[in-house]
């Protein structure tokens, strides 16, 4: 990852290197979020989006996020909120723009990750 990039779209997972693939829907409040561990860090992030449980599903993309500059710029929090321990809450919220980004909370700072197409 560039040293600079909080999260960058890549074109593949590297072989052996995990993964998470999430699908965001309109119909469920155009947001995704899980708690995830710092030790994953760099996370591959497989998005996806569809309007509804049956439409069908189209790729956003894949990304790979750095979770520790993520924290540290509070695009993401721990989990529970005042630990300090490895967990963190990712969140990845569909704008109505159609754009996505990981943000911890509505009324906190986003980091733009891509639009749809």
């Amino acid at each position: 990852m560039k040293s600079n990039a909080f999260a960058e779209k890549v074109h593949n997972i590297p072989q052996g290197e995990t993964s998470r693939k999430w699908t965001l829907r309109a119909d469920n409040a155009r947001h995704y979020h899980c708690m995830v561990s710092l030790k994953e860090s760099p996370l591959f992030l497989v998005l996806n989006w569809r309007e509804t449980a049956v439409d069908s599903v189209r790729l956003v993309g894949i990304f790979r996020l750095d979770l520790d500059r993520l924290l540290r710029d509070g695009y993401i929090r721990h989990d529970p909120v005042d630990s300090r321990g490895s967990d963190v809450r990712l969140r990845i919220v569909r704008n109505n723009d159609g754009s996505f980004y990981v943000q911890s909370r509505p009324d906190g700072p986003r980091y733009f990750l891509s639009r749809a197409d």
